[in-house]
């Protein structure tokens, strides 16, 4: 990229270094693009950075679920408990298997018992219950808060037969399958979590973060049923869910079998659309993964709770799940600490020292990722018991037979510019053989700077232009560095915020929000950015030196985002009037700020469409020049 200089040279000889910086750095941190090959050759089927929250008084009581020691209610409560809810939480599960093992014994079944194998998991499972029910005020309030805190999903008209085993919940028996298929094919359960600093666990230690929490309460069951699990804590602070909901093999794993959304602080009021895409994408996954969406009370998110069902309905989601804190402890808002069960005291007391970064007051304290990761847990054991005891029907999810066919999006009227719809929700199926308005996602691919990744790092695809990557990057950069080439580096709060961590001992985390920083005299930044998906290509152009291919018959958009970061003077760099783009040789001369709910930070457009001029040529690496 190439910067348009298109300020005086008085201007540049009086601003300070820093000044300069300030005004005008820009950074690069994503590259996405999607590959159009399905549409032409197949048709196969701040605390460190979030936005903060703004809460009433009752608000902010009803987020966190307290009243000080000397207010609300002196007499702990009796819930009524829901009999569907009741009969297919863990504790009924548990109740339905152990009546079938108690049948199998007493009976000469031809059908091989095999849960007399997994003594040890059902100790493990009658264990971590009471465990459950004495931090949260017995078996009543327990369940009560599982049954607050977690909403599951049925296909509309499905009704369960509550004494008939074979109609427990469809999403608890997906999930049972999901795991079998791990145990059979001997592979570990792959869990990631995908979200922002609430996730992270700003304010505490990271392995104090609720997805660990769920680690440690399950991995010893799961290791009763042969099974391994693997926890992915891949959330960033103060990112929003596009364009991460591009890059979610990169995070997250491209054979995950469960991942999770945690960006309803970006996307406020409950809007569903950002949602939608995520979903849309998430299902390209190579397992389809179960989805933990977690998200604020339902009062205010109903809308996106009527997409996961629309989605179950259309056969998209198999079993879902919304986690919600506020739901959970709602009516544990107007009680006093001191009736209050263990597990629900010092709410907002902070696992870190005291005074660490983050510890702010839309961050979760300790107790409340022990109570989130309780709850989760108590969810996967009920699928866990149906594994135990061999009632789950041999499905081998690995090689399901889903495929790309999507329904129409229901949210998809905000996408502008409009012809950036597929990028975010797929495009509709033309051919013959489609089902009317069935629809299809194409290959998106990602490359950032952004940390924790698997795969899928920006930085190899520079050719030229840069420096700093072998550098600490906590290290100060000069002004005399940023001359030399785009550096890269974190900015200035991000970099203050690792500072503070530093004084703490880093509290564990692994997120870091690093990206290339360049000013006007940084000169162009050269990136090969490879034709994926589309061997016919790359053949032809390996056997035959002479044959030229158009870009665009590889890319059908080229999506460039700047770094998420607080703006405050307003005269920072803009990517789509400070930056030029030369694409395969040829200057692209439009640029288009992406809006799409869950792609701006602090109400600015973080994400660019760079347009593939029609005549940009395709190049072997070998051969690159101004190529990218």
């Amino acid at each position: 990229s190439r910067r348009r200089n298109r300020r005086s040279s008085k201007q540049h000889g009086d601003e300070s270094f820093l000044c300069l910086v300030a005004k005008v750095a820009c950074t690069l941190l994503f590259i996405c693009w999607v590959g159009i090959h399905v549409y032409i050759s197949s048709r196969r089927r701040l605390s460190w950075g979030d936005v903060s929250i703004i809460y009433s008084k009752d608000q902010s009581i009803q987020r966190y679920g307290l009243k000080n020691k000397n207010k609300g209610g002196s007499t702990f409560p009796y819930f009524h408990l829901d009999s569907h809810q009741s009969n297919n939480d863990v504790f009924g599960i548990s109740q339905k298997m152990e009546q079938i093992r108690m049948s199998s014994r007493s009976q000469s079944s031809h059908r091989s018992n095999k849960s007399g194998d997994f003594s040890q998991f059902f100790i493990e499972v009658a264990r971590l219950k009471n465990e459950f029910t004495k931090l949260y005020g017995g078996e009543n309030s327990a369940r009560f808060l599982l049954h607050s805190g977690i909403t599951t999903f049925q296909p509309s008209g499905r009704r369960e037969n509550q004494t008939d085993v074979k109609s427990i919940p469809y999403g608890l028996t997906h999930t049972a399958t999901r795991i079998l298929n791990a145990k059979r094919n001997n592979r570990p359960f792959k869990v990631s979590f995908a979200g922002y600093s609430v996730t992270v666990g700003r304010g505490n230690y990271f392995h104090q973060s609720y997805p660990f929490v769920l680690e440690k309460l399950l991995k010893k069951p799961m290791s009763f049923l042969g099974i391994t699990l693997q926890i992915r804590n891949a959330a960033i602070g103060g990112v929003p869910s596009f364009p991460y909901g591009w890059c979610l093999e990169n995070f997250l794993g491209e054979d995950v079998d469960v991942i999770s959304w945690d960006f309803s602080m970006n996307e406020a009021g409950g809007v569903p659309n950002g949602l939608e895409a995520y979903i849309r994408h998430a299902m390209t996954l190579r397992r389809k993964p179960m989805m933990i969406v977690k998200d604020t009370g339902r009062n205010i998110a109903a809308r996106r709770r009527e997409l996961l069902q629309d989605y179950v309905d259309f056969g998209v989601l198999k079993d879902p799940v919304v986690l919600s804190i506020e739901d959970a402890m709602e009516e544990f808002a107007t009680l006093s600490e001191d009736i209050l069960p263990i597990g629900l005291r010092e709410w907002r007391k902070f696992g870190a020292p005291k005074g660490a970064p983050g510890q702010a007051p839309h961050h979760p304290g300790v107790k409340e990722h022990e109570l989130l990761g309780w709850l989760l847990a108590m969810h996967f054991l009920a699928s866990l018991e149906l594994v135990a005891s061999d009632l789950v029907m041999d499905a081998n999810v690995d090689k399901d037979p889903y495929n790309l066919v999507m329904p129409p999006p229901i949210y998809s009227k905000n996408v502008n510019p409009s012809e950036l719809l597929s990028l975010f929700f797929g495009t509709e199926m033309s051919s013959h053989n489609a089902t009317p308005m069935s629809w299809e996602m194409g290959p998106v691919y990602c490359r950032t700077t952004y940390d924790p990744i698997l795969n899928g790092k920006l930085q190899d695809m520079v050719r030229s232009g840069s420096l700093g990557e072998d550098l600490d990057v906590m290290l100060p950069r000069g002004a005399k560095f940023y001359k030399h080439g785009w550096v890269l580096d974190l900015g200035k709060s991000e970099k203050l915020a690792k500072k503070m961590l530093q004084r703490y001992g880093g509290l564990g985390y692994i997120d870091s929000k690093q990206a290339y920083y360049g000013i006007y005299g940084s000169g162009s930044l050269e990136l090969f950015i490879p034709c994926l998906g589309r061997d016919d290509i790359s053949q032809s152009m390996e056997n035959e030196d002479m044959v030229k291919h158009r870009a665009r018959d590889c890319f059908k958009h080229l999506v460039v985002c700047e770094v998420n970061e607080k703006h405050i003077t307003g005269h920072e760099c803009r990517l789509d009037k400070d930056v030029s783009f030369r694409v395969g040789g040829v200057l692209s001369e439009i640029t288009k700020p992406i809006n799409m709910t869950g792609t701006s930070y602090w109400g600015r457009n973080i994400c660019f469409d760079v347009d593939v001029p029609s005549k940009s040529i395709l190049s072997n690496l070998g051969k690159s020049k101004e190529t990218g």
